[in-house]
């Protein structure tokens, strides 16, 4: 009795392990949504990501992502500012000291670039003004890493047998 539960372990290790091999691949979870905190300054009759000294005036996310957009009208003087996005009917004004939040979680839908703008301080026609705009930029996702397709099962399974064929020329050496 107690052989046979000795020969139960010797099995019972290698077969987990191999579910184990060829179960994890395919359970893989991916990646979760981030949260997009930015902040948009406007300042200088001109945007700012991030800072009031910034050049940078585009603001990037991904499908998925939620947008935590805050907006601030840091001016010195008493300029009034509007925030304005067609694409997703904002036209917010901001007095001096303002601040505004916008919060999204971008879809397919919203892929693309869209122009923010102020419209006392930019001219021209949406989606092409020129002064004081900037650009929210939506992106689709990286492609994902493939799922582990048949050859990736089969190098799993061929090691499994390797395993096994050693464990049997082991035996017949004793």
């Amino acid at each position: 009795m107690l052989r046979r539960g000795v020969i139960m372990m010797r099995w019972a290790m290698p077969v987990c392990l191999l579910v184990v091999l060829l179960m994890g691949p395919l359970i893989a979870t991916p990646a979760a949504a981030a949260d997009v905190n930015v902040t948009l300054i406007a300042k200088n009759i001109g945007w700012h990501v991030g800072s009031d000294t910034s050049t940078v005036t585009t603001v990037s996310v991904t499908v998925g992502d939620t947008l935590r957009l805050r907006v601030e009208n840091q001016e010195t003087t008493a300029l009034t500012h509007t925030f304005t996005v067609p694409q997703f009917s904002i036209n917010q004004t901001l007095n001096q000291g303002a601040v505004f939040f916008f919060n999204h979680t971008a879809v397919a839908g919203d892929v693309g670039n869209w122009q923010f703008f102020c419209i006392p301080h930019s001219s021209g026609t949406y989606p092409n003004r020129s002064g004081m705009i900037g650009v929210l930029a939506i992106a689709n996702p990286a492609a994902p890493r493939p799922t582990p397709g048949f050859d990736a099962i089969l190098a799993i399974v061929a090691i499994g047998a390797v395993a096994v064929i050693i464990r049997f020329s082991a035996k017949r050496k004793k």
